[in-house]
């Protein structure tokens, strides 16, 4: 499915509209790598995603480093049976 697709799942079957999926992969993406996800700068996100689950999540990370609270955000973007399956998709 092409990102874009106007359907009832959103981006990628998350629900999201296009923009605000691209909003929060761009949130998702430096911590993706991050070898400590607190000094990682937190990204401007609008105002109508700022207590979105996966900011949430993220705060949660930052403060952990557990690498599960990383792979839900992951699945909220792009939802997938394989742990860390959202990976490759989140990256295009």
């Amino acid at each position: 499915m092409h990102m874009r697709e106007a359907t009832t799942g959103g981006a990628y079957g998350s629900g999201l509209d296009p923009n605000d999926w691209m909003s929060l992969r761009d949130v998702i993406w430096p911590y993706l790598h991050a070898d400590n996800p607190a000094e990682v700068e937190v990204l401007y996100v609008p105002d109508h995603l700022r207590d979105h689950e996966i900011i949430r999540l993220i705060r949660q990370y930052r403060e952990s480093a557990d690498k599960d609270l990383l792979d839900k955000e992951g699945q909220l973007l792009v939802p997938s049976k394989e742990p860390f399956g959202w990976y490759v998709p989140l990256t295009k």
